[in-house]
Parts: structure tokens; C-alpha cells; sequence
């Protein structure tokens, strides 16, 4: 299988057929073994897209490619479905996550 090349100012790495803001090489192992996985139901199916959080808004979720798609999306591509903010992901550690549900739903 050949890859497409990747240039060094890309800032988004494919993982699973989605874009998430921080290349694979980029993350620590930490970060790749800790970050928070999506509970969300998607195709009937456990979503485990990683989790981000808005830093304008504060509201969380997985980011899908098309709106609807898992039932805990927060992002469509890199906007924020609930204030529309652009490129303000930020990714979810598992121990944060609890953190960052109960802010969010305080906001709500």
C-alpha cells in the first residue's frame, strides 16, 4: 500500500478515516494509550473515537466526518457543533474526562 506523502506543516493525522488535530508521531505514548474514548453508539456499534473538548465553549465529544453519525459527537470535522468554533479541539485525557463532562453539563 502505498501512502500519499506527508508534509512537515500538516498539522492532522488519519486515524480510522477521520482527522484529528495532532499527527500519530507528534503524540506521546501517554497521550496515545490515555486519551478518552467515545461511548457513543455508532452504526449500532461502541464508537471509541477519541474524545476532544471545545476551549471556547466547552462542550465535548468525538469528531465524525458528517453530523449524526455517533450519538456523543461533539465536533463535525474540526467545528464545534455547539458554538461553531473552528479549530478549537482540544484532546481528552481519560482521567479529565469526568472533569470535563461535569463543567459541560454545568454550562447546559
Amino acid at each position: 500500500m502505498i501512502l500519499p506523502e506527508i508534509f512537515p506543516n500538516n498539522k492532522s493525522w488519519h486515524r480510522g478515516g477521520s482527522l484529528n488535530q495532532k499527527r500519530h508521531v507528534e503524540m506521546t505514548e501517554e497521550e496515545k494509550t490515555h486519551i478518552a474514548k467515545c461511548e457513543g453508539i455508532k452504526n449500532n456499534h461502541p464508537c471509541k473515537n477519541p474524545v476532544f473538548r471545545c476551549e471556547k465553549c466547552g462542550n465535548y465529544g468525538c469528531a465524525q466526518e458528517v453530523a449524526d453519525k455517533c450519538t456523543n459527537q461533539g465536533f463535525k470535522n474540526d467545528k464545534c457543533l455547539k458554538c461553531g468554533a473552528l479549530e478549537s479541539r482540544i484532546p481528552v485525557m481519560e482521567e479529565d474526562l469526568f472533569k470535563v463532562m461535569t463543567q459541560a453539563d454545568k454550562e447546559f
